[in-house]
């Protein structure tokens, strides 16, 4: 019984410790409200970074249909930080 309950302390430790943001979200349009005349982003990524730091890469197309991707670097801390590449965005808070 005490190496069942050492497993699954240990269990519930690693389940807790991983970060719930970390991982690709690709955007379903059939079941999301989208504005018509306004970018989209098809694929928003979350890694890890240096530090304790997350960073967030979203790839889509802009109003005119272009290409887009833009990025940013920082921690979920009601700080500002920089955006790189977006074109209506100069931080993230």
């Amino acid at each position: 019984m005490l190496v069942a309950a050492a497993l699954s302390f240990t269990m519930a430790a690693a389940v807790f410790a991983a970060n719930p943001h970390l991982g690709t979200w690709k955007l379903n349009e059939s079941k999301s409200k989208l504005v018509p005349g306004m970018g989209k982003n098809d694929t928003v990524t979350y890694t890890e970074a240096e530090g304790s730091m997350i960073k967030l890469t979203a790839d889509g197309v802009d109003k005119d249909g272009k290409q887009s991707q833009w990025t940013w670097q920082g921690k979920f801390d009601g700080k500002p930080y920089k955006v790189e590449g977006g074109p209506m965005i100069d931080t993230i808070a």
